[in-house]
C-alpha cells in the first residue's frame, strides 16, 4: 500500500486491521477494500516514512460493512491532549457522541496496536448514526488536507550561550558593530538572559566599540547600574567610560587639584555606589578612580593609597602627580568605628582593608567574611584564609550558621583543604559546602597550564570573564621567552581545550595588545599564535577576516623575518582559498594593500607576496561579471605596487562587459566627499581613485584624533561623508555625528581603500 514501511510498522498495522475490525490489512494490500476508504487511510499513513513528519494518525474501525468509529493517536508519546483539542475543534459536540481514551483498555486490541506505535494517548470517537459518521468522515478528510498543507516546523538549534558570547566579544575586538548586534539578538533568543544581563550587553557593546561618552553621559543608566552588584567587566567599562570622558582631558594638563575636583563633581558625588569594591580590576583608569576616591575620604588611608599606586605602571604619569601629603591627625580616631562607617556606607574594599588591621573579634571576623564574599577575588580570599588560620578556633565556632556557610564557600573557592576540620565541624555547613574543588586560575600563564593539563576545563572557560579586567600582563612585558612559552602552550592545545582557547582569542588579544598602548615587540609570538588559531579555525566569518587584518598589521609592524613573512603568506593563502567570493573581495584587496605598503626582507618574501596577489586575480575570474570600475581602479593601483603588467588584468576585463552596467550612473561634478580614517595611506589612495573615476569631484581626507574645527567644517559641508570607524577615534566620531545633517555618516566596513570605496559607491548608486 505504501512503500518504505518497516517491519515494525507493518506489524502494528496488521494488528489494528484485524478482528474485531472487519477491515483487514490484506484488503488494503490487494485492492479489495473500497478505493475511497483505502485512499483516505493511505493519506494518514504516508507520513510514517518521513521521520520529520509530526501529523497524527486517524484510522477507521469498520463493523457490519461500514465505518463505526475511529481511533486517533500521535506519532510520538507527546501531544495527546493537543490532538484531542484539535479533533474536538473540528468535530465538536454536534458530531461526536463518543470521545474517550481507549489506550487504558486492555481488552481493546485495536487501541493496543496504535499504542504500540506511539506510546501515547489513543483516542476513540464516533457519531450517533450513519449520516453523522459520514459527515465526520468528510470533515476528517478536510482536517487531513489541512495538516498536509501546514508548513513543517523548523526546529532551530540554539547555540550555547558561551559560544555566542565568545563571538560577540570577537566582533567587538574587530569593531564590527553589525555582527555584535546580531549576536546580541541571538543571546536574547536563547531566553536565558534577564533584563539586567541585556543591559550589561548594551554597555559592553558601547565600550567595545569605543563609544565611551555614550555610556558616561547616560546618567540614569549608570545610576541604575550602580545599585546592582555588577560583574567586574561591566563595572570596569562604566568607570572607564566616566574617566575617559570627564577626567582624561584634565589629567593631560597635569593639574592634580583640578583632577581631584573633577572626579568629585562628575563621578564620586553622582555615583558613590560604583566604588563599593574594585572587585580585583587591574585596568589603569579604574585603579586611578579608586585612588581618587580614597583621596576624597575624610581620613585617607596611606596603606590603601600605596597598595593602589603600586598597581600602576611605573611610567604612568599619574604616579608623579604632586598630591598634597596626607597630614597626621591631631586627635585619635576609633579605628573600628572608622571601619564600621565604611562597612555601613557599603565601601567593602575600604572596610576590608581597615578591618584586617584590627585585632580579631567575632564581630570583626563576621564583617571581614561579608566583605570578602562581596569582593570575591583570589587575593582577598587568600588574605582572609591566612587570618582565619591564625585566629582562635573559638571565634570561628561562635559564628552564625550563615557566616559559617559563607566562609565554607570561600574555602572551597580558595582550595584550602587544611581548613576543613575547623570550618566544617558543623555538619549542616559541611553539607551545604559540597566537595572541595581546585581554585580557578588568576593569571594568563596559570590558565594556559590548566588547559594544557586538561583539568577543570569548565572553570578555565568561565574565568575568562575576569581575564581582561583582573589579569595583568606585566610578567610578559619585554619578556619574549615568557611570551613564547605562553604561545607554545595555547597554540599546541587539542580537543576541548583548543575550543576554549579559540573562544578566548578576543580576551587574549585585548589583554596583550590594548589599543591605547604602544606595541611590545616581545609579544610577537603571541600575535603569531593568535593569527594561526584564527586562520586555521573550522569556519572563517567576516569578523574573523577583520580580526586577521588587525593581526596582520601587528605582525608586519614587528618586522618579520623572511621565513616568518612567507609563513604568514601561506596562512593567508589558505584563508583566501576558503573565503574567495565577491562578497569578500574588498577584504582581499585591503590585505593586498597592507602587504604592498609594508617592507619585505628578501626576494623570496617578495615572490610570495606577488604569488598571493596573482592568486587573488585568478580567483576573481570566477566573479568577473560582478566587477565594477572601482574594483579595476584598485587592482590597477595594486598592480603598480606589485610591479605587475597591467595586461594581467585583461582576462578580467574580457570576461564580459558587465562592468559597464555596474558603473555608478551618478553625477558628482562639484560635489564634496569627506573621508575620515586614521589609515592615511588608505585615505590618500581612495582620494586618488575617486578623483580619477569622477572628474570634477572634490575629495577631502581627515585624520584628526580630536574634534578640530577643520573636521567640523568638513562634516558640515560634505555632500557625502565616509567614516572608516575601524580606524577612528571616538572623539572624532562624536564630532562628525553632531555636525552631519543626516546624523549618520557612510560606514566603511574595513580600514583599507577597497572598503572605503565600496561603502561610498554602494551609497551613491
Amino acid at each position: 500500500m505504501i512503500d518504505g514501511l518497516n517491519s515494525e510498522q507493518i506489524s502494528w498495522l496488521r494488528d489494528f486491521f484485524a478482528p474485531p475490525n472487519e477491515l483487514r490489512w490484506e484488503h488494503l494490500l490487494d485492492g479489495s477494500a473500497a478505493p475511497e476508504l483505502a485512499e483516505n487511510i493511505r493519506s494518514w499513513l504516508i507520513g510514517l516514512t518521513d521521520p520529520e513528519c509530526v501529523t497524527p494518525i486517524v484510522l477507521p474501525f469498520v463493523k457490519s460493512g461500514e465505518i463505526a468509529g475511529w481511533y486517533a493517536t500521535t506519532r510520538t508519546s507527546e501531544g495527546g491532549n493537543e490532538l484531542a483539542a484539535e479533533l474536538r475543534g473540528w468535530l465538536g459536540p454536534t458530531y461526536l457522541s463518543i470521545f474517550e481514551i481507549a489506550s487504558n483498555d486492555p481488552t481493546n486490541p485495536n487501541a493496543a496496536a496504535l499504542y504500540r506505535q506511539s506510546g501515547g494517548i489513543v483516542w476513540k470517537f464516533s457519531g450517533a448514526n450513519k449520516a453523522i459518521r459520514t459527515s465526520i468522515s468528510k470533515r476528517l478528510s478536510d482536517y487531513n488536507l489541512t495538516l498536509r498543507l501546514r508548513p513543517k516546523q523548523v526546529h532551530k538549534a540554539t547555540r550555547p550561550v558561551g559560544a555566542i558570547r565568545g563571538d560577540f566579544e570577537r566582533a567587538l575586538v574587530a569593531k564590527d558593530a553589525v555582527a555584535a548586534e546580531r549576536y546580541i539578538v541571538q543571546l536574547r533568543e536563547t531566553g536565558r538572559l534577564n533584563e539586567e544581563n541585556l543591559r550589561y550587553l548594551d554597555v559592553r557593546l558601547s565600550a567595545g566599540l569605543g563609544l565611551w561618552p555614550q555610556i558616561a553621559r547616560d546618567h540614569w543608566l549608570i545610576q541604575t547600574m550602580s545599585d546592582l552588584s555588577l560583574p567586574p567587566r561591566i563595572l570596569a567599562d562604566i568607570i572607564e567610560a566616566l574617566y575617559r570622558t570627564y577626567l582624561d582631558p584634565i589629567e593631560a594638563t597635569g593639574d592634580a587639584a583640578a583632577l581631584l575636583a573633577g572626579f568629585e563633581n562628575e563621578v564620586a558625588k553622582r555615583y558613590p555606589r560604583l566604588f563599593s569594591s574594585r572587585r580585583g580590576i587591574q585596568t589603569p583608569r579604574v585603579i586611578k578612580a579608586f585612588l581618587l576616591f580614597e583621596r576624597l575620604q575624610s581620613r585617607p588611608n596611606r596603606e590603601i593609597i600605596d597598595n593602589l599606586t603600586e598597581r600602576l605602571d611605573e611610567k604612568d604619569g599619574f604616579r608623579a602627580f604632586c598630591f598634597a601629603p596626607i597630614s597626621e591627625h591631631k586627635f585619635p580616631v576609633d579605628a573600628e568605628a572608622e571601619a564600621q562607617e565604611a562597612f555601613d556606607d557599603l565601601q567593602y574594599d575600604r572596610a576590608f582593608a581597615l578591618y584586617v588591621a584590627l585585632p580579631l573579634t567575632k564581630k570583626i571576623v563576621g564583617r571581614i567574611i561579608t566583605c570578602a564574599k562581596f569582593i570575591d577575588t583570589g587575593e582577598v580570599r587568600s588574605q582572609l584564609m591566612s587570618l582565619i588560620e591564625a585566629a582562635d578556633s573559638s571565634l570561628i565556632e561562635a559564628l552564625s550558621p550563615l557566616l559559617r556557610d559563607n566562609l565554607a564557600a570561600i574555602v572551597k573557592a580558595t582550595s584550602r583543604p587544611s581548613m576543613d576540620p575547623l570550618i566544617f565541624s558543623d555538619k549542616r555547613a559541611a553539607d551545604s559546602a559540597g566537595p572541595i574543588v581546585f581554585g580557578e586560575p588568576d593569571n594568563w600563564m596559570a590558565w594556559a597550564e590548566q588547559l594544557k593539563l586538561g583539568e577543570n576545563l569548565p572553570s578555565a572557560e568561565r574565568v575568562l570573564e575576569l581575564s581582561v579586567t583582573n589579569w595583568t600582563t606585566t610578567a610578559f612585558k619585554s619578556a619574549e621567552g615568557h611570551c613564547h612559552a605562553f604561545a607554545s602552550i595555547v597554540g599546541g592545545l587539542s580537543g576541548k581545550a583548543s575550543v576554549i582557547a579559540r573562544r578566548a582569542v578576543p580576551q587574549i588579544f585585548e589583554s596583550f595588545f590594548p589599543s591605547d598602548e604602544p606595541l611590545d615587540a616581545s609579544r610577537k609570538p603571541i600575535a603569531e599564535m593568535l593569527f594561526v588559531v584564527v586562520a586555521m579555525g573550522d569556519g572563517i566569518s567576516s569578523v574573523d577576516l577583520d580580526f586577521l587584518g588587525q593581526l596582520l598589521n601587528i605582525l608586519l609592524s614587528f618586522g618579520p623575518s623572511s621565513a616568518e613573512y612567507i609563513s604568514i603568506l601561506k596562512d593567508l593563502e589558505d584563508v583566501q582559498d576558503r573565503v574567495r567570493s565577491y562578497a569578500n573581495f574588498s577584504w582581499s584587496l585591503d590585505i593586498c594593500e597592507t602587504l604592498a605598503v609594508s617592507p619585505v626582507q628578501s626576494d623570496a618574501a617578495r615572490a610570495a607576496r606577488l604569488s598571493f596577489f596573482h592568486r587573488i586575480l585568478g580567483q576573481a575570474q570566477t566573479f568577473a561579471h560582478r566587477l565594477g570600475p572601482q574594483d579595476f581602479l584598485l587592482m590597477e593601483l595594486l598592480a603598480k605596487d606589485f610591479e605587475v603588467d597591467q595586461s594581467s588584468l585583461d582576462p578580467l576585463k574580457r570576461a564580459d562587459d558587465a562592468q559597464k552596467v555596474n558603473s555608478p550612473e551618478v553625477d558628482l561634478d562639484g560635489k564634496l566627499i569627506g573621508i575620515y580614517t586614521l589609515a592615511e595611506a588608505a585615505g590618500a589612495r581612495a582620494k586618488a581613485s575617486l578623483e580619477k573615476m569622477f572628474p570634477g569631484v572634490t575629495i577631502e581626507v581627515n585624520s584628526d584624533l580630536v574634534a578640530t574645527e577643520k573636521l567640523r567644517n568638513l562634516a558640515r559641508s560634505a555632500d557625502f561623508f565616509v567614516f572608516a570607524w575601524k580606524s577612528s577615534s571616538h572623539a572624532a566620531f562624536y564630532c562628525i555625528k553632531d555636525e552631519l545633517s543626516s546624523g549618520e555618516p557612510i560606514w566603511a566596513a574595513g580600514k583599507g581603500t577597497a572598503s572605503i570605496m565600496r561603502a561610498l559607491l554602494d551609497n551613491i548608486k
